[in-house]
């Protein structure tokens, strides 16, 4: 369980860097999505990124249901 939480924290940082234009280690993962500077659209393609990298559906519901990378992450490895 360890290594998917790990593997989906890196997943996430990775892709919000990627869509913020930022190093990784910019991103915090406790930061709200909001507060990371994610837009609505930007968080519709967050959930496609995640979706890709870990093969489990993410629905956007999820983002402000889990609205940092911490309790996403928390959540989709729950799953």
């Amino acid at each position: 369980m360890v290594h998917i939480r790990r593997a989906a924290q890196a997943a996430a940082v990775t892709a919000v860097a990627e869509l913020l234009g930022v190093d990784a280690a910019a991103v915090s993962t406790d930061a709200p999505f909001a507060d990371l500077g994610l837009s609505s659209t930007q968080l519709a393609r967050l959930t496609a990124c995640l979706e890709d990298a870990m093969g489990v559906e993410v629905s956007v519901a999820a983002m402000y249901d889990y609205p940092d990378i911490d309790q996403l992450v928390e959540h989709l490895a729950m799953r």
